[in-house]
């Protein structure tokens, strides 16, 4: 399926919901360290049927990889890929989101130190160093054999990295979960997939209904297989067991369908009409599921996935109404960075902690620990790190997989 809409290479809309989703995603990272706030303010528990706005951010963030793809898809191809080349960039691109999650998780949590020689912020550090070196857009007119020989040092500097770490009766890394980038990575992978294999065979019109069936599927199979003897067997265990990665596979689905409404020339016409439509279908198959689910992030279920969806589908109308329609564009530079940047922006707090870590100091003062202060921080925080992540931009240092 052609899709000339894919078009430009950006598109504001879409960059501008990106960048407020990293920046919420900054800001409720470092609000999660802080004491006494209010529990609308936190991740609900498991076991607590409902959400937050925090739990609204990462299927957000899923929202919008899904809007994404087609565009990423179209340019691959405007450039001569073939269908395998773009697969086999989707995959590398898939790897690496889970090799830099699982490389965070670790960091988290399951080391010994003693066992190490060197402190986890260090260890940290070194990681993410590594990980600039090896994805990194590196000038064109910079020599290949400099731009070859920097993604070597950090593909060697993360196997020292592995040897090195050491956890409970020394054991190396472990998939302890995926990590939030390894679980985009394996979203990413399922659902880049099905909308590629789809292009190739299908009518707009018929893309469109079986990405949605797929969704609907991905959701509603695999939670069920959860609930049946039949996850018992060895043959759908490991199916049964990755119902999340299935679950927010279909969030990324859904974004790539709201992205087909918007801007492919096929249903723009009656974009409107379509993009009401499809938000009320799922605000009703929300309310439906949760009759059979309760709404719980951590579990993956399709009340949860279907809500999130919901909301991100009226949030993206809000800024697609201001920036488009209204063309209400001075207040967006703020978000240009993270929209730009994303996944430098992502990774800039941790790379700050981990530095304050390893010279010995604590960045956030005590006072700001808890409380409207800490609130007021992690917003602050937040927005520095924008700035940070802007200036980097400018100098030129972006990050992509």
């Amino acid at each position: 399926m052609n899709n000339p809409s894919a078009l430009a290479s950006r598109v504001l809309s879409i960059d501008v919901f990106r960048g407020i989703i990293i920046f919420t995603m900054v800001f409720v990272n470092e609000l999660a360290g802080i004491a006494n706030v209010p529990q609308w303010m936190k991740h609900l528990p498991a076991n607590v049927d409902g959400m937050t706005f925090v739990d609204l951010v990462f299927p957000a963030f899923l929202f919008i990889v899904g809007m994404s793809i087609p565009f990423a898809i179209q340019a691959r191809i405007n450039k001569g890929d073939s269908a395998l080349e773009t697969f086999k960039h989707i995959a590398l691109r898939s790897l690496g989101l889970i090799v830099i999650g699982v490389f965070m998780v670790n960091a988290e949590s399951g080391y010994d130190v003693a066992a190490m020689g060197i402190s986890i912020s260090l260890w940290t550090l070194l990681m993410f160093i590594y990980v600039l070196l090896i994805w990194s857009n590196y000038p064109k007119t910079l020599s290949p054999a400099i731009s070859l020989g920097a993604k070597l040092l950090g593909i060697a500097g993360l196997v020292m990295l592995w040897w090195m770490y050491r956890g409970p009766n020394n054991t190396g890394m472990t998939t302890q979960w995926w990590g939030i980038l390894g679980l985009i990575g394996w979203a990413y992978l399922i659902a880049a997939s099905l909308f590629l294999i789809t292009r190739q065979f299908a009518s707009p019109a018929v893309q469109f209904f079986t990405l949605a069936f797929a969704a609907l599927a991905l959701i509603g199979f695999f939670f069920a297989l959860n609930k049946t003897a039949l996850a018992s067997m060895p043959v759908f265990q490991t199916l049964a067991s990755a119902n999340g990665n299935h679950t927010h596979a279909a969030i990324v689905l859904a974004g790539v369908i709201l992205s087909q409404l918007f801007y492919l020339p096929n249903f723009s016409a009656s974009k409107l009409k379509n993009y009401l439509v499809f938000t009320c279908v799922v605000l009703v198959l929300a309310f439906a599921s949760w009759h059979i689910a309760p709404i719980s992030k951590i579990w993956a279920t399709p009340s949860w996935a279907l809500f999130s969806v919901f909301f991100c589908c009226v949030i993206f109308g809000v800024v697609y109404w201001l920036v488009d329609v209204k063309h209400q564009r001075a207040w967006i530079r703020f978000f240009e960075p993270s929209a730009t940047n994303p996944l430098l922006v992502y990774i800039l707090p941790y790379m700050v902690l981990s530095l304050c870590g390893s010279l010995g100091f604590k960045l956030r003062p005590d006072m700001f620990d808890a409380g409207f202060l800490g609130i007021l921080w992690s917003l602050g925080f937040a927005c520095v790190i924008m700035g940070i992540g802007a200036g980097l931009t400018r100098m030129g240092l972006r990050v992509k997989l």
